[in-house]
This record gives C-alpha cells, sequence and structure tokens, in this order.
C-alpha cells in the first residue's frame, strides 16, 4: 500500500512538473489577442479562448494625478465551446503594471490532472527575468486555479 501511495504521488508531481515547461513557439506577446484554438472540453472539435487586456487604476483620487505604478495591467480571456457554450472571463490575470510587465503567456491543454474525466488547462506567464505558472482545473462550467508557481530566471 505505501509503495502504490509513493509511485502515485511521484506520477503527480511528475506530472505536475512537466506541465511547466512550456514551449516557446506557443508563447506569444500580450498584445497579440488572437483567439487560441484548443479542445477544452475534450469533444475533438476545437474550442475558442479569446484573450483580451485592460487596465485599472490604484487609488486614483479626485483632483490627484495618476501614479504611473498604480496602473494595474490585466489579461481576461472568454471561452466559446465549439457547441457555442459561452463562458465568460473563465480567467483574469494580472501581468504587470505601470513601471513593469511580463512580455509573454500561453494557454496549453493538460490532460486531467485532478483526474476527474475533464480536460484541464495550464496558463504560462513570463519575461526574462521570471515567470509564473498556473494550473487551471476544469469543473464543468468554471475553471479554479489549482495551483501557482513562480520562478526566478525567466525562460
Amino acid at each position: 500500500m505505501r509503495l502504490l501511495l509513493i509511485l502515485f504521488l511521484s506520477f503527480f508531481i511528475a506530472q505536475i512538473a512537466e506541465a511547466q515547461t512550456i514551449p516557446d513557439e506557443i508563447k506569444r506577446s500580450f498584445d497579440e489577442l488572437k483567439p487560441i484554438k484548443l479542445d477544452v472540453d475534450g469533444d475533438r472539435r476545437l474550442d475558442t479562448i479569446q484573450p483580451r487586456t485592460y487596465a485599472l487604476i490604484d487609488e486614483c483620487a479626485k483632483g490627484k494625478p495618476i501614479k504611473f505604478e498604480a496602473i494595474k495591467h490585466w489579461i481576461a480571456f472568454d471561452l466559446t465551446l465549439a457547441t457555442g457554450r459561452r463562458i465568460p472571463s473563465f480567467f483574469k490575470y494580472q501581468y504587470g503594471n505601470g513601471v513593469a510587465d511580463y512580455w509573454v503567456y500561453a494557454f496549453v491543454l493538460w490532460g486531467d490532472i485532478n483526474r476527474d474525466g475533464k480536460t484541464d488547462l495550464v496558463f504560462y506567464s513570463g519575461d526574462d527575468t521570471s515567470d509564473e505558472t498556473i494550473t487551471l482545473v476544469n469543473k464543468g462550467t468554471r475553471f479554479i486555479v489549482h495551483s501557482k508557481k513562480h520562478t526566478e530566471g525567466g525562460f
């Protein structure tokens, strides 16, 4: 029993570690907002993830100038399944502020991380000094963050 548990944990940890290796050819700039085509629901038809960026301003007080570092840069993703079902803003991510932004991002299908029969996703964001990898678990009508990993050194 103990050996079986150790084997299972080793396999699970290896899957998470491998999920966090994102090939350069699928990374895209935050300025590139073309739809991402992936089979998110496992029906062998391509679904569409539509990225969109926006900015929010913290500490905006009437009559006071806006501080450059108070501007937060965000990207949100809307999912439209091949069936026509839409999940707006299924994932939002702050990729920077007025001072510094991550340069690239990517979405990757990563099979069934939690073994519930649904395809899960990995989101990557990074630059030349650091990166972040977020595992998103598919709950059918939404995705929830399963894990986050931040590393220094970037790509």
